[in-house]
This record gives C-alpha cells, sequence and structure tokens, in this order.
C-alpha cells in the first residue's frame, strides 16, 4: 500500500554547484586502446585559443539535484550543503525555493567560493568536466543543527567531498538513534579517500547506490585501508578468475570488472557490502543497466533507449527517485523501473535538474515489470 507522500519528508545532504556548460563541436578527440580497456581523451592544444560556441547555466549538486528530485516525486524536501556569499550560491537558494524546497538548513561563506562545474560534452555525448569543489568540501559537525532534523521521514547522503565526508558518522548515528532510514549515494573521490569512514558508517546504512567504477573504486579501496580485512576480502574476492558467461545472464554478472591484477567479482562485492549493514545495494552500469541486491536476490533490469543529450545528473535522478519510491511503498523491482525512466529523462536533455519528472508524470509511464531478471544470491 502506497504512502501518503506529501506527509513524507526527506532530507538530502552534499553538494551544491552551478554548472557551466561550453558548447564547442569542435574539440578533438584521441582513443587509446590498452590491454583491458579504451580511454578516450579530449585534445586541447597549449596556447590555442579555442572558441566556444555557446554557454548554458544550470544549477547542480548531488544534494540540491536529489531534493528537487524528491520534491517534484511529492515528498517535502529540505536541502543541507555549503556554498559561498557569491552570485552562484544566490542562483541555487533562487532555484531550490522557486520548487519549494526548504533552504533554511543551507550554509553560507564569506570564506570560499560556491562550487562550479565547467562541462563540455564530445559529439558522442560524453562528458568532461572540471570541477572546483569550492565550499562543498568545507561542510563541518558544527554547520549542522541536528535537532532540526529529528523529525525527518528519510535521510539521502550524496557525495561527500574531501573534509565534508568526516561529518558521516554524526549524521548516520543520529539516524540511527532516531529510527530515520539513510541512503547514501557516494562519489568517487569520498569512496577512495574516505574508505574506512564509509566502511565504519554502513552499519547505520539502509540503502547504498553506486555505480560500476565506483564500486570498483570502494573495494579496491576498502582492501587497500584495512589491513585485518585486506587478505581475506583479496583472497576471497579480488584474486577470483573469470566466470563462465551464460547467455540469459546480464554483463556484470557473467564476467568480473577487472583492475589491474585483479578480478572484481559482482557476486562477491553484493555478498560483502551487504555483511556491513546496508539492506539493499545498487550498481548502476550506464547503458547496460542497473542491479539491485538485497540478502536473498539480484535484480536486473537493462537501459532504456534515450536520445541521450547529456549525462550529467543520471545518477542522481535514478537514486533519488529508486529511494523515493521504496519509501512511498514500491517493491525494489519497480523502483528500478522508475528509477531508470526517471533518469532517462534526465539525459535527454541539458542540466541535471529539467529533465526531473514529477509523480504525475512518472505514473503516466508504462511500468514494465517483463524486462526485470531475479537470480538468487547465494
Amino acid at each position: 500500500m502506497k504512502k501518503i507522500l506529501n506527509n513524507l519528508h526527506v532530507l538530502t545532504i552534499g553538494g551544491a554547484t552551478k554548472d557551466i556548460y561550453l558548447s564547442n563541436q569542435g574539440t578533438d578527440y584521441m582513443t587509446i586502446n590498452q590491454k583491458d580497456c579504451q580511454l578516450k581523451y579530449m585534445l586541447l592544444k597549449a596556447g590555442d585559443k579555442i572558441e566556444i560556441e555557446n554557454i548554458l547555466n544550470f544549477t547542480g549538486g548531488g544534494a540540491t539535484n536529489s531534493a528537487v528530485s524528491f520534491k517534484r516525486l511529492g515528498f517535502k524536501a529540505t536541502c543541507i550543503s555549503k556554498i559561498g556569499t557569491d552570485e552562484a550560491g544566490n542562483l541555487i537558494i533562487q532555484e531550490l525555493e522557486k520548487e519549494n524546497i526548504d533552504t533554511k538548513n543551507i550554509i553560507r561563506t564569506n570564506k570560499i567560493s560556491t562550487g562550479t562545474s565547467f562541462i563540455i560534452n564530445s559529439l558522442e555525448r560524453e562528458r568532461t568536466i572540471f570541477a572546483y569543489r569550492g565550499a562543498n568540501g568545507f561542510i563541518e559537525k558544527k554547520d549542522i543543527n541536528l535537532n532540526n532534523i529529528k523529525n525527518i521521514d528519510q535521510i539521502y547522503i550524496t557525495s561527500l567531498s574531501h573534509e565534508s565526508s568526516k561529518i558521516l558518522p554524526d549524521i548516520v548515528n543520529f539516524a540511527h538513534e532516531n529510527n530515520i532510514p539513510v541512503a547514501i549515494n557516494p562519489g568517487i573521490s569520498q569512496l577512495a579517500k574516505g574508505t574506512q569512514t564509509l566502511k565504519d558508517s554502513l552499519k547505520y546504512i539502509d540503502t547504498i547506490i553506486m555505480n560500476s567504477d565506483e564500486a570498483k573504486s570502494f573495494m579496491i579501496a576498502l582492501t587497500e585501508n584495512d589491513s585485518n580485512y585486506k587478505e581475506s576480502l583479496k583472497s576471497s574476492m579480488l584474486n577470483c578468475t573469470p566466470c563462465e558467461t551464460t547467455e540469459n545472464k546480464p554483463s556484470l554478472l557473467n564476467s568480473p570488472l577487472k583492475h589491474l591484477d585483479y578480478y572484481f567479482s559482482i557476486w562477491k562485492f553484493f555478498k560483502e557490502i551487504l555483511k556491513l549493514g546496508p539492506k539493499t545495494v545498487v550498481i548502476t552500469d550506464g547503458a547496460n543497466g542497473v542491479y539491485a541486491a538485497n540478502n536473498k536476490n539480484i535484480f536486473y533490469h537493462p537501459s532504456i533507449k534515450t536520445n541521450v543529450i547529456d549525462t550529467l545528473g543520471a545518477g542522481d535522478s535514478f537514486g533519488s527517485c529508486f529511494v523515493a519510491s521504496i519509501l512511498s511503498g514500491h517493491k525494489v523491482e519497480a523502483a528500478l523501473v522508475r528509477g531508470i525512466i526517471n533518469s532517462s529523462s534526465v539525459i535527454s536533455k541539458f542540466g541535471a535538474k529539467p529533465g526531473l519528472l514529477t509523480n504525475d508524470e512518472l505514473d503516466k509511464k508504462e511500468i514494465n515489470l517483463n524486462l526485470i531478471q531475479k537470480f538468487e544470491l547465494n
């Protein structure tokens, strides 16, 4: 039975940025073939003046993107981010207030500027981002009045970069003490550099969402940051051989990811992370689809064919919609499909927010569960 959404209050915590798109169709790219992968590089000739055809301005950052997503899906939404007392910060506040999102807990500082990203898209719609983290990296424990969030129904934590990653234990401990469910969608820098903090916090986190590159980074970092964990994990998980392929299984379940000399089994990845506390672990794999696992099963749904314009915000739109769907009473299978539909809408437009669907728009979409594949996690 679905819950009454407008009575549920979601808090998002993490980044807030100004996103500046630099449109240049003439950028050259070079592809380098390596042993196990193909890498593409954008070429900028030293000393050249590069003409920009157009500039587009949006607001972004995981916490603001997710707050807008939750709000459009019918929830009350409050956002905690740190921004500067500058024009970019003013723009972020204005856009959030336009969406009727509570901004009273956003921290403003005159010591550092608002985070800003400069984005260049290629002809193939792949993006290169020059990211200035700015104030995003300096959220402190003293910045957050935990008493203001005691009545929250769900906490959704996005990437906490640099010093901000240190607030994670305080947030999840507070949530545990007040019976507030927590979902987290950490960024790759947090996974690689704040590994131990995140690992220790997982016992109080209900849902963790990451993409396949982030999952690989997290598990490799775990083996390098915890000596007691390292040998057993390497032997049981990373030093496995490629598994035998089966036509009916999706790609990540068929063949492991590879990093340096280690093979990365997604089956054992799910088992290891679930052991640490989360009830649900989700991995997005771009155009290849999405996986979600609980203690019994792995669920998979392929991506939806979409005219891709810009992939920025794809993870935020999927993750927030997945959690919103679970919170409103949907099962994992339906939450996967709804998240993919929301993400597909976002990547069909420039910017991380314009394509976010409302609850009515999402409900009108065909939610077809026939493409869901289910595998026992044993």
